[in-house]
C-alpha cells in the first residue's frame, strides 16, 4: 500500500510527545512481546537455516515445528526503548530493561541501535525527499512528505496474534538431540 508519511517537524502522532500512558499503550500495541508462532522443517530450510539441531521445538502434542517470531516487533520494541530511554526522568525507575547494571543496559541499547541500523541498511528506502524554499527561511529545507510503499503492519499484527502459538512456557521442552549453541556474550555476566 502507497502512504505519504507526514514528517512534519510538529506533526502530532500517537507515538510521540513526552510519556503519557496513552504513548505507552500505543507503543505497546505495535512493540508487544514477540508472539511466539511456528514454522516446519521445510520452511526453516527455505529461510536458509540449516542449524536445526540447536532450534526450539514444539512438542508433537502442540502441533510441532519449531519456535519463531517476527522481527519487526522485536525492531519496534527496540525504538520503543531508545525512546524510553530519552525521557529517563520518567521511565528510569519503571522500566524493567533499566533495572539492570549499567553495563547491561549498555549492552541492550546498543544492541537495539545496531539491529534498527542493520535493517534500515537491509531495507533501504530509496524513497527521495525534495527540496522546498519555505517562506522565512533563506535555505532550501527537505520536504519529509513524501510517498512509501508500504506493508500494511496492522495486518501483520492480525497475523501474529491468529497464528501466536500460546503455550506455557512450562510446557516447552528440550529434546534428546538437542544441540546448544554458544551462550551470547550478554548473557554471560547475568542470570537468564
Amino acid at each position: 500500500m502507497v502512504v505519504r508519511f507526514n514528517g512534519t517537524l510538529s506533526f502530532p502522532s500517537i507515538y510521540r510527545g513526552p510519556p503519557s500512558p496513552e504513548i505507552d499503550a500505543a507503543w505497546a500495541r505495535i512493540a508487544h512481546d514477540v508472539l511466539p508462532t511456528r514454522m516446519t522443517l521445510e520452511e526453516i530450510l527455505k529461510a536458509g537455516e540449516v542449524d536445526s539441531l540447536s532450534k526450539v521445538k514444539y512438542p508433537a502434542k502442540f502441533g510441532g515445528g519449531f519456535m519463531v517470531s517476527m522481527d519487526a516487533p522485536h525492531q519496534l520494541h527496540c525504538l520503543n526503548l531508545l525512546r524510553k530511554a530519552s525521557w529517563p526522568e520518567y521511565y528510569g525507575h519503571t522500566e524493567p530493561s533499566f533495572q539492570d547494571t549499567p553495563e547491561i543496559v549498555r549492552m541492550h541499547l546498543d544492541h537495539c541501535i545496531e539491529m534498527i541500523r542493520q535493517d534500515i541498511m537491509c531495507n533501504a528506502d530509496v524513497t527521495m525527499i525534495t527540496w522546498d524554499w519555505v517562506q522565512g527561511h533563506n535555505i532550501p529545507y527537505p520536504n519529509f512528505n513524501t510517498r512509501h510503499q508500504c506493508r500494511n503492519y496492522e495486518k501483520i499484527l492480525d497475523w501474529a496474534v491468529k497464528h501466536a502459538v500460546h503455550i506455557d512456557k512450562s510446557e516447552v521442552h528440550r529434546f534428546e538431540d538437542t544441540v546448544d549453541i554458544p551462550l551470547p556474550f550478554h548473557l554471560m555476566h547475568h542470570d537468564a
